[in-house]
């Protein structure tokens, strides 16, 4: 019953950790001697500034305005104002797209156990329990990888001074509600802007 029990309980914290693996996951980088307190406004580096990386699967051409105004309303929520010309901005922004089909193989312990005998058993109605057996099951399944980075490029220095990349594992279901998931990704990412001053 225990080895049963021990079972159910890794059965259950792979259920969890794939679950927890569901969102999107960022991380930061960016000029630490830069000051980012000044930026008012923003603009896109250019007319396109989708930038598709490697990728083996069709990129659906609405992905770019999906993204744009994603972004456009995050910045605007954090108090950034958009301008037309990049000459007028304090910093522009470009993002890259890409996805990649994967393969993931997992082991995990079975067990199995066996009964013999007939009729009423020690414990209830049912065999005499004897023994048990054990050993691993492993499952092979593909999946996709999505990537989205951003850019923010200092339009006075004009050099790059924050990037930030948001991954999933993507479902049917996100590609189902695209622009959701363009929103968690970007949510995601504009999480780590602007940097707290000093860190």
């Amino acid at each position: 019953m225990r080895t049963r029990l021990h079972y159910i309980m890794i059965v259950s914290l792979l259920t969890f950790l794939s679950a927890c693996a569901s969102t999107f996951e960022s991380t930061y980088d960016y000029d630490r001697k830069h000051n980012f307190s000044n930026y008012q406004t923003f603009t896109w580096i250019s007319k396109n500034p989708m930038i598709v990386s490697e990728t083996n699967r069709v990129v659906n051409p609405l992905l770019e305005g999906h993204i744009m105004s994603a972004l456009k309303d995050g910045l605007t929520a954090k108090g950034f104002r958009q301008v037309m010309m990049p000459e007028n901005a304090d910093f522009v922004v470009s993002f890259t797209v890409g996805s990649r089909d994967k393969i993931r193989v997992d082991s995990h312990p079975s067990y199995g156990g066996y009964y013999a005998g007939g009729g009423p058993g020690r414990w209830g109605w049912g065999s005499g329990y004897y023994g048990g057996y054990y050993g691993t099951e492993t499952t092979v399944r593909q999946y996709t990888k999505g990537m989205l980075a951003v850019d923010i490029f200092d339009v006075r220095e004009r050099r790059p001074v924050w990037h930030a990349v948001a991954t999933k594992t993507i479902s049917e279901s996100d590609r189902k509600k695209l622009v959701e998931t363009v929103n968690m990704a970007v949510n995601s990412v504009l999480g780590g802007f602007p940097p707290p001053p000093g860190s």
